[in-house]
């Protein structure tokens, strides 16, 4: 998030609020219709600002659904080798990397 782009869209915002009520006084069509105009440029620039938010949440879970998926098949191939070379220790640390990746995707889950 942006704080420098959120208060430029609220200062347009309340730029254009300004000019309506400034046109509504004055009687100045146009006055009124550029406030209107501010302000819709000012929802604008917030709806982006959250956009650009919410874009990088999904870009963040996504990068922590990958590693979890790694971990799970780092832990299955560990494990799996872990029992080819009767390895008790490579058995369960196999096991405990792909508990690790199952713990990443139920924090995703729960975001």
């Amino acid at each position: 998030m942006s704080l420098e782009e959120r208060a430029k869209a609220t200062a347009k915002n309340v730029e254009g609020k300004v000019q309506e009520a400034v046109g509504n006084v004055s009687g100045s069509n146009v006055d009124r219709q550029e406030g209107r105009a501010k302000q819709a440029e000012g929802d604008i620039r917030n709806s982006a600002e959250d956009l650009k938010e919410k874009a990088a949440d999904l870009a963040e879970g996504a990068k922590e659904r990958v590693k979890a998926a790694a971990s799970k098949v780092t832990g299955k191939v560990e494990e799996l080798m872990g029992n080819a070379t009767d390895d008790p220790t490579k058995v369960a640390e196999g096991k405990v990397k792909q508990v690790e990746g199952n713990v990443r995707n139920a924090k995703e889950d729960l975001r």
